[in-house]
């Protein structure tokens, strides 16, 4: 009986790092220059702020970001944010979309992979995306 706490304790103390390991300052490439930024708000919910800009030159520029909250295990996490502007009895489209979802992966070097799942163009426009690799700045 006295095995049960102690394997726990192992387990919690075994996954905490793995959360700590997110949070922090992000910059890297993509669909753009991404930035992101992760904030630890409890257990597995943390805090999102990811931004993408395309400079201004022969074909036009871009810019967005995004805010909201996700959920991490040891290997990434899906961030949902809901579209301000959806109209359910509009057609759906590019901008007309219930939700933005993105993916986030942690590679085994450390890296931070981005993955625009769908509805994000609002948040962006449709010269860039917040699709890409990062690298922890701090």
């Amino acid at each position: 009986m006295r095995l049960a706490p102690l394997a726990l304790s192992i387990v919690v103390g075994m996954a905490a790092p793995a959360y700590a390991d997110i949070a922090g300052k992000w910059s890297g490439e993509g669909e753009g220059d991404l930035s992101a930024e992760i904030t630890h708000i409890e257990a597995d919910r943390y805090g999102v702020s990811l931004s993408t800009i395309v400079p201004i030159g022969d074909t036009g520029g871009c810019a967005g970001g995004i805010d909201g909250e996700a959920l991490f295990t040891a290997e990434g996490g899906n961030f949902f944010v809901e579209n301000e502007d959806y109209n359910p009895s509009e057609p759906q489209s590019y901008y007309n979309i219930r939700m933005c979802e993105i993916s986030f992966k942690l590679t085994p070097d450390g890296k931070l992979i981005t993955e625009e799942v769908e509805g994000c163009g609002y948040y962006h426009g449709a010269a860039c995306g917040f699709s890409g690799e990062l690298t922890r700045i701090d």
